[in-house]
């Protein structure tokens, strides 16, 4: 139990950087755990991964990109990040 209970607030600590480490903006000794970490936890392993796909997909678009958002689209990543950031929290 201590254990899970361990694994759940080092998430939620990687959970608050994590955009940061996937943009490069972390400092060694945070990339360093957020790797680590990244490496033992499936979920946020599979969180970060989620991520950089969204973030490959909007910069492959960025040529073809609209002038204009449509705002469901915008309004359901908004509710995505809601619910990954809820269930990290949880």
């Amino acid at each position: 139990m201590l254990e899970v209970l361990m694994m759940r607030a080092r998430c939620r600590r990687v959970a608050r950087v994590l955009q940061g480490y996937l943009d490069g903006e972390a400092d060694a000794s945070t990339a360093a755990l957020v790797s680590e970490h990244l490496e033992e936890c499936r979920r946020c392993g599979l969180e970060a991964s989620t991520y950089m796909a969204i973030k490959a997909v909007i910069a492959a678009s960025d040529a073809a990109r609209p002038t204009s958002v449509d705002p469901d689209v915008v309004r359901r990543l908004d509710e995505f990040a809601r619910r990954l950031s809820h269930d990290n929290q949880a």
